[in-house]
């Protein structure tokens, strides 16, 4: 079972409710309702994301009528292109990894599927989060230089940059994730001594520190970072709208 903290008062809140549930009626209306819920997830996130490749696809290998009726070839994938793929690579990634092993908290009583998937669960998680942040930033920071820095544009929004940018993404994603894998174990419980679970454990003020170095890296500058981006997109076409208006009004003067 995958749990999201460390402490004894959620270990005998969960296992109470799990045991009044089970002498009960055998399973409680989260262990229907929610699985169902994690399976519209898992359906429209996979066609939506699937038509987002395919699209993607066709705009970079799409065939053109060109000049003497000759068809087009490859073309060359803008930097917008290649961070909304990885967008959709990063949400693909999460939906076949994460989700299914997410469903089962709510149906079933304990973890089933080993060690190996107990970390590989919650580190991809944290992996597919952050490269799925630190895409949007990236797709902020190319917006600011197309609009904004438009006569260094073509320098610097090249298709090497982007797939260079993309690499750093999931480097970054997946170093940083690695202290979840290493605190994630299986274990039980006195209350529960035959049931397997799959639980964080830290020491000392580790879990702390990292919470809120995730908060920081995850989070926070994240949202600097895009908030100053499309602040300074967004004064620059005001300030160009003006320059425009007026220029207009002198030549309607004229």
């Amino acid at each position: 079972m995958l749990l999201p903290g460390n402490n004894s008062f959620g270990w005998a809140e969960l296992l109470e409710s799990n045991r009044s549930e089970a002498e009960s009626d055998g399973s409680g209306p989260e262990a229907a309702v929610v699985p169902v819920v994690f399976g519209l997830i898992f359906v429209v996130g996979m066609v939506g994301n699937s038509l987002v490749m395919v699209v993607i696809g066709k705009v970079t290998y799409g065939v053109t009528g060109g000049l003497g009726g000759r068809g087009g070839g490859r073309r060359s994938s803008s930097p917008t292109n290649i961070f909304i793929l990885n967008l959709s690579v990063a949400d693909l990634s999460f939906l076949l990894f994460c989700v299914p092993f997410q469903a089962t908290i709510y149906s079933l009583p304990e973890w089933v599927f080993g060690a190996v998937l107990c970390k590989f669960g919650h580190y991809f998680s944290t992996v597919s989060m952050l490269v799925s942040i630190f895409t949007l930033v990236a797709m902020s920071v190319d917006r600011y230089i197309a609009v904004v820095l438009s006569k260094k544009s073509p320098c610097v929004r090249s298709r090497r940059n982007a797939l260079a940018g993309v690499c750093v993404i999931w480097t970054l994603s997946l170093v940083c994730s690695v202290p979840v894998a290493q605190h994630q174990v299986l274990t039980n419980h006195p209350s529960a001594p035959n049931s397997t679970f799959c639980w964080e454990t830290w020491s000392g003020a580790s879990k702390h520190t990292y919470k809120v170095t995730i908060l920081l890296i995850g989070y926070l500058l994240p949202l600097l970072l895009i908030s100053c981006c499309y602040s300074k997109v967004l004064f620059h076409l005001h300030k160009k709208m003006k320059n425009m208006s007026r220029k207009s009004e002198r030549s309607k003067r004229k």
